[in-house]
């Protein structure tokens, strides 16, 4: 629909703008022509006086001048020197075939490219004027007018640019927009077929991903599992209240050892040893010792001996210390430490059992596949918007086309007739 909006510009700007281009097309082949022309005289002329000046600036040559004094000689140098430089930049300079229409971009180029020849031309000759004496003023002239005049159409080349070739240039730039409006088509079109693949494979994701939901919520209420999901629970939260206890002093068990390693101060190997164990996973450790606790018992005990003292412990550690003793004797903690070993002793018993085995295989596979399946959505998920956003930027830019293109259509209308 937007090709055949900006088709129709293009139209009627061809046709109420069928003079101006026509003049365009035939001004930048008179002007070249004139180009042409001119430019051959400046290399005739050039020739001409390399071959007047040439001899005279050699060893018998100069003998001759010189009764004509050293302006003249100045002079003569000058204008040698110049001519042989016009010759050389304008054998260079090329003029493309006038009856070849140019295209705004070709056209812009070439005025670029004379523009600086021109301007190049204009400092050597200012520069040569400024020494050249009176006896030249005349023969300068065969180089001199022709360069005024391609001075002359550079300046119509320019009003040409700004004026009628401008309307060539709105009507390449709509065809060019044209182009990108096709390709932002296709790209649209592309990218909605990639979206409903993408929404396709997500429908089809999550109805696999109910699927393995309601296998594993099967699995999970068999009592084999349950009783160990349930158990594993359980042992969790035990470790976690037992960690309350204990992790708070990993730090005061690390000072202890250290400075006994260090010699700061002496003490019990065995005791250096436990504070190592309990330093690194306080909870662990307390699990595996007996119902006795000989070693969190006896290293407390320690610790607050020597706190104050040797270690330098503030009096919050110390009362920590104490009431943590106490815990410990007490037998509460021994109780959480009961019921995790029979947790564990139930849970190994359990997992041994061909009946366990075979279900939580399964369980295990399904749970993998469900993670596997969770991944593949999320990145679905991601890939859903990112075919979204693309389609949105797709879709300004195409409003952008559009926008661009009235602007142009509208702007050519200004240009004066």
């Amino acid at each position: 629909m937007l090709e055949k909006e900006i088709l129709g510009y293009i139209e009627q700007i061809e046709d109420q703008k069928k003079k101006e281009i026509s003049n365009a097309y035939n001004n930048s082949k008179k002007i070249r022509e004139s180009i042409v022309k001119n430019t051959d005289k400046v290399k005739e002329g050039c020739k001409s006086l390399i071959e007047e000046t040439d001899p005279q600036l050699t060893e018998e040559g100069v003998k001759k001048i010189t009764k004509k004094g050293k302006i003249y000689f100045n002079s003569l140098k000058a204008i040698n020197r110049l001519v042989h430089l016009l010759a050389d930049k304008f054998n260079d300079f090329d003029v493309p075939d006038p009856n070849h229409q140019f295209t705004s971009s070709e056209f812009n180029q070439f005025i670029r490219t004379f523009s600086r020849l021109i301007n190049d031309v204009n400092q050597e000759t200012k520069q040569t004027d400024s020494i050249m004496g009176l006896d030249f003023m005349l023969k300068k002239r065969s180089v001199y007018v022709p360069i005024g005049k391609l001075a002359s159409e550079l300046s119509t080349l320019r009003e040409l640019q700004k004026n009628e070739y401008q309307i060539i240039k709105t009507i390449e730039d709509l065809r060019d927009i044209i182009t990108e409006v096709n390709t932002l088509d296709d790209n649209i079109q592309d990218t909605k077929n990639e979206l409903m693949e993408a929404q396709n494979r997500l429908e089809t994701l999550k109805r696999e991903e109910i699927e393995i939901e309601k296998q594993i919520s099967l699995y999970l209420e068999n009592i084999l599992i349950k009783s160990s999901r349930q158990r594993t629970i359980r042992m969790r939260e035990l470790e976690i209240e037992l960690g309350k206890h204990l992790n708070s002093f990993k730090k005061i068990f690390k000072k202890y050892a250290r400075e006994i390693q260090r010699g700061t101060f002496s003490g019990d190997f065995g005791l250096v040893n436990a504070a190592l164990s309990y330093e690194e996973d306080p909870v662990q450790r307390f699990l595996t010792e007996t119902d006795e606790n000989p070693e969190i018992t006896a290293l407390i005990e320690e610790l607050l001996k020597i706190g104050e003292t040797e270690l330098k412990l503030k009096q919050k550690d110390i009362n920590n210390l104490r009431q943590e003793l106490n815990q410990i004797k007490s037998g509460k903690m021994n109780k959480m430490k009961e019921e995790w070993k029979t947790l564990e002793a139930a849970q190994i018993s359990n997992e041994k059992t061909p009946e366990y085995i075979e279900i939580n295989k399964k369980l295990t596979d399904l749970e993998s596949q469900m993670e596997e399946l969770k991944v593949k959505i999320a990145e679905n998920d991601e890939d859903i918007k990112l075919k979204e956003k693309e389609l949105a930027q797709f879709k300004e830019s195409l409003v952008e086309r559009g926008e661009r293109a009235n602007e142009l259509y509208t702007e050519i209308f200004k240009i004066k007739e």
